[in-house]
């Protein structure tokens, strides 16, 4: 299925029996006496579609409070739009139902949002393939999103409209939309939209943004010239002044950096002296200390020896006394008792003299290393006293440096601080050099759009021509007068029949042609695989077949009593019931269908009677 297809409209209220109408897949005939609510309906479709805020108001609409819009999508997919006759934001339900539906419906806004996806102008426009095109509307590719209510002069075409003078493509009927309403007519025709247009400033948009920037520049080189002072020192002395300095300064840098290094160097080798002083003199005390505590060594390996020693000296007169008498009391040897033998004397002897040996030569060995411990100590408080002496001379040495890198230093201060007041002043001139410059391409940038910026407008002529061709077979189906000579004029953007404007005509032949131009379009679309909403209601097309005596639009002119004498009618309703299969056509009129459609299309009859049929769309309010 191509489009959109219209199931039903309903309205409900409390109290009161549903009215509304129902759509077939094909051609749907409303007719019937005026005043029953035929043009309503077509009003009321628009309203459910978005388009109006608010219903015709009309005393029948009284007694109702809702209306149903049952949809067929693409898809296939079933659903129904809900809205109170009060107006205000819809509801969209999965279905399609001609009552309050069990289960909430999703809420649609009525106004389109291109930003938006909760409104029913992107649920229709997304259904038809074309959410988010954009359509031109000025020359200076300002674009309009495309909505439902931009399509809907191509959807439904109210009774006003298709008498009217004025083109079908023209819709507003107001000079400033014409390029609007032809890129409009562009899109039907091509399916390709102007989203890619480049959009320009209006020429007075760039007069008044081409007058706020070079006051913008003004005001910079305004304040530019407050910062240089009244009487500004010339920019050629200035660059003068600066060349100079930077030629007497060419080595200053240099010098400046060459005696922070040396200084830098000097006290660099200072703290590796320092620090070698520091771990010297730690090594001194450390040695110090040694040789205190291996000298109470030395005192008691003496005191040690000098026990032993006297322990060997009692042992050997003890030994040697053996055999002899007592030199106290005179008894024999023989006759003295003793607790202990003469050979554990001699032992104890024997390991004290041994003892004595080693201690003496550990106190040798202890005494070589005392006197090597004190020769190292005194070498390094030589190198100790040494590194002092280096210290004295380095810190003699930067005391002499650093008066000559304290003046180099602030003679570079100096030199900074001037060049930057230099260089400010030149960034100065600079600044302001360039903004006369931009100031001068700004005056220079034209407001008028040329020739060659204009953006072309509407359809090529050759899909014109093609579209021409489509309406001359619309109305050759219709068996339309002098078919043959149809045209499409391009200027106009009007039908042309031997080159006569469609405005020329009367009344009914303008209605007649018109809805030759809308069922044109649908045609084109199909045939060229385009997007189209998928059905189209037209109001009183066949106006021409009116009654004089009792229509409000009276007499008709000549070229209608042409046409109402031919079968146009018959055809026209056969043509469109041929469609059946590729659009949805529903024709609200005030005449009886002809005898030989009605097995071809859906009629639905307003008799304008109490008790004759059906009396309008609505009940009456007794």
């Amino acid at each position: 299925m191509n489009g959109i297809r219209l199931r039903h409209l309903v309205f409900t209220g409390p109290g009161i029996e549903p009215a509304g109408l129902g759509f077939d897949e094909g051609l749907s005939i409303i007719y019937g006496a005026s005043n029953t609510g035929k043009s309503f309906a077509s009003k009321a479709i628009l309203f459910m579609l978005g388009v109006s805020k608010s219903l015709p108001e009309i005393e029948e609409i009284a007694a109702y409070e809702s209306v149903w819009l049952g949809l067929t999508l693409p898809d296939n997919r079933d659903v129904t739009l809900y809205r109170a006759t009060q107006g205000g934001q819809f509801k969209l339900y999965e279905g399609l139902y001609k009552k309050a539906a069990v289960k909430d419906g999703l809420v649609l806004r009525q106004k389109h949002d291109s930003k938006r996806t909760d409104t029913v102008s992107h649920l229709l426009l997304n259904a038809m393939g074309v959410a988010g095109k954009a359509v031109v509307r000025d020359g200076n590719c300002k674009k309009d999103a495309l909505s439902i209510y931009l399509l809907s002069p191509y959807v439904v075409v109210s009774e006003q409209d298709i008498i009217a003078e004025k083109s079908p493509v023209f819709t507003s009927g107001s000079p400033s939309q014409r390029t609007f309403e032809q890129n409009l007519f562009k899109f039907l025709l091509t399916g390709v939209d102007d989203v890619a247009a480049v959009t320009v400033p209006k020429p007075s948009e760039r007069k008044v943004a081409k007058a706020a920037k070079i006051e913008l520049v003004d005001e910079l080189i305004a304040q530019i010239d407050a910062e240089l002072g009244e009487n500004p020192p010339d920019e050629r002395e200035t660059e003068e002044q600066l060349r100079r300095l930077e030629q007497s300064a060419s080595d200053l840098a240099s010098r400046l950096k060459d005696a922070q290094a040396k200084l830098d160097a000097l006290a660099g080798e200072r703290r590796k002296t320092i620090e070698r002083r520091r771990e010297l003199l730690e090594r001194a005390g450390e040695l110090d200390l040694t040789i205190e505590r291996f000298s109470k060594l030395q005192a008691v390996y003496s005191s040690d020896l000098q026990r032993l020693q006297s322990i060997e000296e009692g042992g050997f007169v003890l030994v040697a006394m053996t055999d002899m008498d007592c030199p106290v009391c005179g008894a024999p040897s023989d006759a003295q008792k003793h607790n202990h033998a003469a050979e554990e004397i001699a032992m104890a002897h024997k390991a004290a003299a041994a003892e004595a040996r080693k201690i003496e030569r550990e106190q040798r060995e202890l005494t070589q290393t005392i006197a090597s411990l004190e020769a190292e100590a005194v070498g390094l408080r030589r190198t100790v006293d040494s590194e002092k002496k280096e210290i004295d001379r380095l810190d003699g040495e930067i005391e002499k440096a650093r008066p000559h890198e304290t003046s180099l230093r602030e003679s570079y201060e100096v030199y900074v601080s001037k060049r930057s007041g230099i260089v400010r002043v030149l960034d100065l001139y600079k600044r302001r050099s360039n903004l006369s410059t931009r100031r001068a391409e700004i005056g220079a940038e034209p407001t008028r759009r040329s020739k060659g910026d204009a953006p072309s407008v509407g359809p090529d002529s050759t899909t014109l021509f093609r579209f021409g061709e489509t309406v001359k077979s619309v109305l050759t189906e219709w068996r339309f007068p002098d078919a043959d000579k149809v045209q499409f004029d391009t200027e106009a953007m009007d039908i042309t029949v031997a080159g006569k404007l469609r405005a020329a005509n009367g009344k009914g032949v303008r209605a007649i042609l018109h809805a030759a131009f809308n069922v044109a379009v649908v045609v084109f679309c199909i045939e060229n695989d385009l997007p189209h909403p998928g059905f189209l209601v037209l109001d009183t097309p066949l106006l021409t077949y009116r009654e004089p005596m009792t229509s409000r639009y009276g007499e008709l002119s000549d070229d209608e009593k042409v046409l109402k004498k031919t079968g146009l009618a018959e055809h026209f309703y056969k043509h469109l019931a041929s469609l059946k299969d590729k659009v949805q056509i529903i024709v609200i009129e005030n005449s009886d269908p002809p005898v030989a459609i009605r097995d071809v299309a859906r009629i639905e009859t307003f008799s304008g009677l109490e008790g004759n049929g059906r009396f309008g769309l609505l009940a009456r309010r007794m």
